[in-house]
């Protein structure tokens, strides 16, 4: 059984979409509800209905807006970024606390970041592109293992001798 496939990117090896956190839907249908609070005083039918759609709309619209992470055997999407796996470097999946060291002493403004707050760990992507003036890429993920052995994994011509390097202390 093959992987599926993308229209022009080979074969997914990997895919994430980084949805918010439980927390996060929360508040989201927290501050959705408001809208139907507000109009409590003029329609209950139609306070419920506003606070119903508002909360439908807000969920939808979370969605959509939770990038993407996918590796293929050609290439690395991270929400809009891509890149070929051919400048694909050293992969370091970052725990918890590494991702939080990364976040803070360890930030270099020069990477390219995709991150999200309500996920507490990710990986950090060598790019080996010598025209490319971004060293690395940091992104959010729940599974750093799992996106490092993926990037690892060889499937590109000349990305045979990629590491997958794992500092889950």
């Amino acid at each position: 059984m093959s992987a599926p496939r993308t229209a022009d990117s080979g074969d997914v090896l990997h895919t994430e979409r980084l949805t918010p956190s439980p927390g996060a839907w929360v508040v989201a249908f927290v501050f959705a509800s408001v809208f139907g609070v507000v109009l409590v005083p003029l329609d209950l039918v139609v306070a419920a209905a506003v606070a119903v759609a508002a909360m439908i709309i807000m969920a939808v619209v979370l969605v959509v807006t939770s990038p993407v992470i996918e590796v293929t055997d050609r290439q690395l999407r991270a929400g809009r970024a891509q890149i070929s796996r051919e400048y694909v470097g050293t992969v370091t999946a970052l725990d918890r606390d590494a991702w939080q060291q990364a976040m803070s002493t360890g930030f270099d403004p020069r990477d390219f970041h995709l991150t999200r707050g309500w996920v507490a760990t990710g990986v950090r992507v060598q790019i080996t592109d010598p025209t490319d003036p971004t060293p690395a890429w940091l992104l959010s993920t729940r599974r750093p293992e799992d996106l490092a052995l993926a990037l690892a994994a060889s499937g590109t011509p000349g990305h045979e001798d990629a590491q997958a390097e794992h500092s889950l202390q």
